[in-house]
């Protein structure tokens, strides 16, 4: 007789296999929510190599979980997997991160030239709400609030240039500049430091409602020159098991 076709026995195995898969999958949110949060507030270092064995005898648990939240960073752009060699914390060269802000400010010169006259006082009142959120969120230090409402700012004049193409590779460049952002911008790291994007994102819809094209390029030139001043490398990381102190209930 086979126990295992009994129907209770059936239901019970059914169970506990819901359980196992349960735990593995909160075991997997856990060591992902960990990591994200050590690299989104500084504490692993840009190109940190996070080596699975040290998370896996830190943890006391498979790899299995492990791999699926790296996998989960790598597809937001936080880690980089490199085939026979590992997964680490993204470490953009600086070169690249002026290439993709210099090609960013010129492909949003151009949408703003495009949207200008695209534009509606509906339009203005949502930017100007958006910048109220990044103020607050500026204010709290609260980075990835900040980083929504940024996107969504530029995103609404890019998206009436109509033209989909320009649209769509300016929101890939905001996406990857968000992350040099998350990484670098000293004003998340440095109290003394104030918040300047929010004004110039208010003096940007004013030059929009004034269909100012030549001063709206400069002060976008401007914008993205500043975002690019501001960013700086930190340097005072922790190492990758210690940020796995707070166990998983």
């Amino acid at each position: 007789m086979n126990i295992r076709k009994i129907p209770i026995v059936t239901k019970i195995l059914d169970l506990l296999g819901g359980i196992k898969i349960e735990k593995k999958e909160s075991m997997k949110q856990y060591i992902y929510s960990q990591l994200k949060e050590a690299i989104l507030t500084r504490k692993l270092a840009p190109g940190k190599q996070l080596v699975e064995n040290t998370i896996s005898e830190t943890l006391n648990v498979s790899r299995t979980p492990i791999r699926s939240a790296i996998n989960l960073l790598a597809g937001e752009g936080l880690v980089d997997i490199v085939p026979n060699k590992g997964a680490f914390v993204t470490n953009p060269s600086k070169e690249e991160i002026l290439q993709a802000y210099e090609l960013r400010k010129s492909l949003e010169i151009m949408a703003a030239e495009r949207s200008m006259n695209n534009l509606t006082e509906d339009d203005y009142i949502e930017m100007k709400s958006i910048v109220i959120k990044e103020k607050a969120a500026l204010d709290n230090k609260d980075i990835v609030r900040y980083l929504d409402a940024n996107k969504d700012f530029h995103m609404i004049f890019s998206k009436k240039c109509e033209n989909k193409f320009l649209t769509e590779f300016i929101e890939k460049l905001i996406k990857q500049t968000s992350i040099y952002l998350l990484l670098f911008d000293v004003y998340f790291e440095d109290s003394s430091q104030q918040p300047y994007g929010y004004k110039e994102h208010l003096e940007i819809i004013d030059l929009f409602k004034q269909k100012n094209l030549s001063q709206l390029k400069n002060c976008l030139r401007n914008h993205f020159d500043h975002a690019i001043d501001n960013l700086n490398i930190h340097n005072e990381y922790k190492k990758l098991d210690s940020i796995f102190e707070t166990k998983l209930k």
